[in-house]
């Protein structure tokens, strides 16, 4: 069973545009109290850690920041998700290297940001293909928030079952003046829920990942 043929067939020819504007603006939005709140919970363990820090952003019922922090041992894990619901079915995993909270992304990176955090790692495993084409500035590389999620900086991995999404985000990088490399996963175990589920459906699974830290320069 392959996924539906979105609406959108190709690379919109406005993207880079789209990606320019947002590096060019200041983005207004208010910073959410719960989320400045979650973030201040976690701020001190964080910040008196010497471990490297490994962002698990959108991270859903936590099954990704599970196996991260079994993978990275040496790591401090967060895995952050705006859903209550979905955070209440993480089930805990026997590491002892990471910490779930509850908050919105687009304020914990600019929050992040500002304290001067710089992860060593920052994963986007939730699909967010958003696939009609007008939908495009709600998608993460073409939203406000994608130039905070690269001044965090790190190794940022994304993946996805929509192969145009893992195009557009590579494509978003180079605006950004990052290099990226795009692949096909073929026999890799899954990180995600979201991954278990595309792979026993025979979706093809897409990865996307770029030194955040490697920019050439700034865009213009």
């Amino acid at each position: 069973m392959k996924p539906e043929k979105p609406s959108q067939q190709g690379v919109r020819s406005d993207l880079a545009d789209i990606v320019g504007t947002h590096f060019r603006s200041e983005w207004q939005r208010p910073i959410g109290a719960h989320s400045a709140a979650a973030f201040e919970a976690v701020r001190d363990r964080v910040e008196a850690s010497a471990a490297p820090l490994i962002i698990d952003s959108c991270c859903g019922t936590g099954d990704s920041t599970r196996y991260l922090a079994a993978t990275f041992v040496d790591a401090l894990v967060l895995g952050v998700d705006k859903s209550a619901h979905r955070l209440a079915r993480h089930r805990d995993g026997d590491a002892q290297n990471y910490i779930m909270l509850r908050a919105d992304v687009n304020d914990f990176w600019r929050l992040a940001v500002d304290a001067g955090w710089r992860p060593a790692r920052h994963y986007l495993l939730y699909p967010n293909p958003y696939p009609k084409a007008a939908q495009i500035r709600k998608r993460w590389y073409a939203s406000p928030a994608f130039p905070t999620l690269i001044k965090l900086g790190g190794v940022l991995t994304v993946r996805t079952n929509w192969a145009l999404y893992a195009d557009e985000f590579a494509c978003a990088l180079a605006v950004a003046n990052c290099n990226a490399n795009r692949r096909i996963l073929v026999n890799e175990p899954p990180i995600s829920a979201f991954e278990t589920k595309y792979q026993e459906r025979g979706h093809d699974l897409f990865e996307v990942v770029s030194d955040l830290n490697d920019r050439r320069k700034a865009p213009q």
